[in-house]
């Protein structure tokens, strides 16, 4: 089976987590592939969601807005080629895991 991405690591700031959560929460109603940087500053799509981003979110200080820190994104393969369980490692070492039906996300 094919990976929508390969794994990879992205540093992520209070602020760039905030904005994500605010697009995902403004197209509520359809889930959007996100574009996250990886290390490099290459964009990948990533089939982000508000709960997701909110755990990601609670990892980061505001208080320190735009500081980055290591966030890493994989991606298990399922029972087909459309669903999976997308792994985000938050800085805090606690990896988030999240299934994921590939074909209820569009791009942005």
């Amino acid at each position: 089976m094919t990976s929508p991405f390969e794994s990879f690591h992205s540093p992520l700031s209070w602020q760039q987590v905030a904005l994500l959560l605010d697009t995902v929460e403004y197209f509520e109603e359809a889930l959007k592939w996100l574009s996250i940087p990886d290390e490099q500053g290459a964009s990948v799509a990533v089939p982000l969601t508000g709960d997701t981003l909110r755990v990601m979110l609670a990892a980061l200080s505001e208080d320190d807005a735009y500081s980055r820190q290591l966030f890493s994104f994989g991606w298990l393969p399922g029972e087909n080629e459309d669903t999976g369980t997308l792994q985000v490692g938050l800085p805090t070492g606690e990896v988030v895991e999240k299934s994921v039906v590939l074909s209820q996300f569009s791009p942005v």
